[in-house]
């Protein structure tokens, strides 16, 4: 059965979750599952840094992708680089690549990842 999703519904679920930890006082990184098949996920993501001085690099163990909707991140790299991505544009950030990332503002974005066998 095809199963279709309200993104702008998941949106809002998304930044319900983010603003609920931004006014906590943390920063936010919140994600809602919109779609899976066969170890691929999609999610809708919302977040906003508001405190960057905690941030470690890391690293994923998968390849994902983004499609920014909505705002900016700011990815910081091991060799002291920066790359930012704004509204309407997308990436992929290829595995095991160390950054940081950086939500320069509340941030919307569509995420997708293969996470079977993980």
């Amino acid at each position: 059965m095809l199963k279709t999703v309200l993104i702008q519904e998941a949106i809002r679920e998304a930044r319900k979750l983010a603003e609920s930890k931004l006014a906590e006082g943390t920063n936010a990184d919140e994600f809602v599952e919109i779609a899976q098949a066969d170890g691929f996920k999609i999610f809708v993501t919302a977040g906003k840094t508001i405190d960057d001085s905690a941030l470690s690099f890391h690293e994923n163990p998968r390849d994902v992708f983004m499609w920014i909707i909505k705002g900016e991140i700011e990815f910081k790299f091991e060799d002291e680089s920066k790359t930012v991505v704004k509204s309407g544009e997308c990436f992929v950030l290829p595995k095991h690549l160390k950054h940081q990332c950086i939500f320069k503002k509340l941030t919307i974005a569509v995420e997708g990842v293969y996470e079977k066998g993980l």
